[in-house]
């Protein structure tokens, strides 16, 4: 990774059930100082969600069994619709980038997860959240 990243005051919601993904994304995310949380399923991590009210974004993988990742998208985004929600995906189909954004993924990335794509992503929501922040305290008149 050739730029570091400090996200120590944020909290990131990881949706992966597939174990080997799993240690790859706590890895690239273990450098940035981020509080990760892990939900190995769409029902678990709507739950966690649901409960955690400040999670600031989510890695959401699509193909989960139970509830998949678009219908946890979607619940996600019924709660809290601010939240980024980035797809992380084998699929790779234009179909199935199209089902993740109608869904309200904000993002799209394809495995195998390129890193820096990742980390640059992220920060791009984080620092959009920021700005958003800034842009509702300020009163604006003609």
């Amino acid at each position: 990774m050739s730029k570091s990243y400090t996200w120590q005051d944020k909290i990131v919601l990881l949706v992966e059930d597939d174990s080997s993904s799993l240690m790859l994304l706590k890895a690239i995310l273990s450098k940035t100082g981020a509080k990760i949380l892990v939900a190995e399923d769409g029902e678990t991590a709507v739950d966690l969600f649901q409960n955690n009210a400040h999670i600031d974004l989510v890695l959401m993988d699509i193909r989960l069994k139970g509830l998949n990742g678009l219908q946890a998208t979607q619940q996600i985004k019924h709660i809290k619709p601010n939240t980024p929600v980035i797809a992380q995906t084998a699929c790779v189909f234009t179909e199935d980038k199209e089902k993740c954004f109608n869904a309200g993924c904000n993002a799209y990335i394809t495995k195998p997860i390129e890193p820096d794509l990742l980390l640059e992503t992220m920060d791009y929501y984080f620092k959009k959240g920021i700005a958003q922040g800034i842009l509702e305290t300020v009163i604006y008149s003609n």
